[in-house]
């Protein structure tokens, strides 16, 4: 009559061991939604940590899935993270959220509780594509200490608004006219202001290299813009001394998309440059 009466304790306590062990494959697959402060914000990462953890960033209006044809690949030698910033992708779980509305203080400080409270535990290498860039240079000058690596995937500049206002004053619209609203958002938007920024880590950056086209009035300055970019990202490549250009022959703006393996294999240089080994 005992293993009668032990079966159910024995089931009970089967059920807790098996329900455990979802939890941890839960927590150690460390994808879903986390507090990131007040906010709660969707973080997907894959692979087995292997030194630094790769966080991706994306551009201005994106989410993590532009990082699809990456993740999967990096994840094969590190842990690769990418997020949703409020209001973009999975992280819409306030109505009230107006995508991009925060300044890039407050995005940088939201990426910061969010690894946090998701247990990605630093060093990083940061990844940024676009307005990306800018966040993930906000976030070193921030803190510093988490970060090992830098790739810049075609990334904006901070100098680009006055830049751009020079070959033509009407390339620049909306909330980036307002000096308030363009600080807001990383800029710096007089004419003459330079980006200070320097660090001596393992940097990439990748640009275009298939020109990029602009519509209207602004056609008859496609060389000059282009020139401008060029300018741009050879600049972000000096501000390391162990920085490094690379030029993504067959990509437009979006290399992520038209030329995974350049972008896996930049961060993969970083990445053990900055201390990862093996594979």
């Amino acid at each position: 009559m005992d293993h009668l009466r032990q079966a159910p304790s024995l089931l009970r306590l089967s059920l807790g061991i098996a329900f455990m062990a979802v939890l941890a494959a839960g927590c150690s697959a460390q994808t879903g939604i986390f507090a990131a402060g007040s906010k709660n914000l969707y973080l997907h990462c894959e692979g087995k940590r292997n030194g630094p953890v790769v966080v991706l960033d994306a551009g201005l209006f994106r989410d993590s899935t532009d990082w699809r044809e990456v993740q999967p690949k990096i994840a094969q030698f590190t842990q690769a993270c990418s997020y949703d910033r409020e209001g973009l992708g999975k992280s819409v779980v306030d109505k009230g959220a107006k995508p991009e509305a925060e300044c890039i203080d407050e995005q940088v400080e939201d990426l910061k509780r969010l690894l946090s409270t998701a247990g990605i535990r630093p060093p990083y290498v940061m990844v940024g594509h676009s307005a990306g860039g800018v966040r993930i240079r906000r976030f070193t000058r921030d803190h510093t200490s988490d970060v090992a690596g830098l790739v810049f995937v075609d990334s904006a500049h901070e100098e680009q608004i006055w830049r751009f206002k020079l070959i033509d004053p009407s390339s620049v619209q909306g909330p980036p006219e307002d000096p308030v609203k363009a600080r807001c958002g990383g800029s710096l938007p007089e004419v003459g202001e330079h980006l200070v920024w320097h660090h001596d880590l393992p940097l990439i950056v990748l640009e275009h290299g298939v020109p990029l086209s602009f519509e209207g009035p602004l056609a008859a300055h496609t060389a000059e813009f282009n020139r401008a970019l060029d300018s741009m990202e050879r600049d972000l490549a000096s501000r390391s001394s162990r920085g490094e250009l690379r030029i993504a022959r067959k990509s437009g703006h979006d290399i992520m998309l038209e030329e995974p393996l350049v972008v896996v294999q930049a961060v993969r240089d970083v990445w053990r440059e900055a201390g990862g080994s093996g594979h």
